[in-house]
């Protein structure tokens, strides 16, 4: 079947629930002007639509950029945030060690930095740790050996890891473990100490495992320091060979195995469960990762201020529609526009 023809057949399938909706809606009660409904297929939308993303394009408003994006392994495809919603989902959480190779005059080159993480697909990806500039951190002692966590945590962390008798040897400022080397638990590369705002004290050690190929703070922290945009998973959610030893592997089948190997090398302290709520696809339900590629980008910090204006002026029934409206812009920032689909939903919508 060519692609003309299963957009043929997604376009009769919209129309025809339309209609059942149309029906539904008549029974219910539901007031409206039933023969003009406003259908985003048809080509007069279309066509202003069209006209509306030239004037964007003219105006630099639509560039082509790579960087993290909601991707659905499901459908295959980039998602918007309009597109995501909230489950429950039950992940790893492991606490990592990383060994310094180069303290910088600050550590002595023997310790470990820990990193808390409940993806542990992303390891492969790893190529720096961020630490907060203005928290203080620990070098603690523990059974000969020395760690590197945030000292607001310690009590957290000695919990968690089952620590007997920590002592705190120093304590020093983030900003002063700036470009610290550390090694990749398993690959033969560095993982280098960098600065980050974004780094809390709410949970974790407040050493962030940085993958500049798999989350929006990681890839804008990594750009400032000059980090590759490492993204070893494919469109499919598999493994590629940028990934040595799981190629091939779906990333969360994978957890498993990078678990095991972090355990093989020495650099596994704690595995445990726990769910909370994650990120899925609004049309299959399955669960979505942030991936870097190359995607359409339509950029509306520039006319925010504008966009709010326009919301503000239009005469809202319910009034609550405002709001949601209002709060959907302001929030927003570079709005991924592409689509690895060659049918959108978004084609479907109707108002009546």
């Amino acid at each position: 079947m060519s692609v003309a023809e299963f957009r043929k057949l997604c376009e009769e399938y919209a129309l025809d629930q339309i209609d059942r909706q149309r029906e539904q809606f008549k029974q219910l009660g539901v007031r409206g002007d039933w023969d003009h409904p406003y259908i985003t297929l048809k080509p007069e939308f279309e066509a202003q639509q069209i006209r509306v993303f030239g004037e964007m394009a003219k105006r630099g408003y639509i560039y082509k950029g790579k960087k993290p994006v909601y991707w659905s392994p499901s459908s295959e495809s980039a998602l918007a945030e309009a597109e995501i919603e909230y489950q429950d989902k039950r992940s790893p959480s492991i606490y990592v060690a990383f060994d310094v190779t180069e303290g910088k005059g600050v550590l002595d080159g023997d310790e470990k930095i820990v990193i808390w993480t409940t993806t542990p697909w992303t390891i492969p990806a790893n190529l720096a740790i961020a630490v907060h500039p203005d928290l203080e951190y620990a070098v603690v002692e523990v059974d000969n050996a020395k760690y590197v966590i945030a000292h607001d945590l310690l009590e957290e962390v000695t919990q968690k890891l089952e620590w007997e008798n920590p002592s705190v040897v120093k304590t020093l400022k983030g900003s002063d473990l700036e470009k610290v080397v550390t090694r990749h638990p398993f690959y033969d590369r560095d993982s280098l100490v960098i600065l980050g705002e974004h780094v809390t004290t709410e949970s974790g050690t407040g050493c962030v495992h940085t993958a500049p190929g798999h989350g929006e703070d990681d890839f804008w922290i990594g750009k400032q320091y000059g980090l590759d945009v490492l993204c070893p998973v494919d469109e499919k959610g598999v493994f590629t060979e940028e990934a040595p030893g799981f190629k091939g592997q779906f990333y969360d089948k994978a957890n498993k195995e990078i678990t095991q190997k972090l355990e093989e090398v020495g650099a596994l302290l704690k595995l445990e469960f726990m769910t909370h709520s994650y990120p899925h696809d609004w049309r299959t339900k399955k669960p979505t990762i942030f991936r870097a590629t190359s995607q359409w980008f339509a950029s509306v910090k520039d006319f925010r201020e504008q966009l709010l204006q326009a919301v503000k002026d239009v005469n809202w029934h319910p009034h609550w529609g405002e709001i949601r409206m209002h709060n959907m812009v302001k929030d927003r920032e570079d709005w991924c526009i592409s689509r690895q689909r060659v049918w959108g939903g978004s084609n479907t919508s109707i108002l009546w």
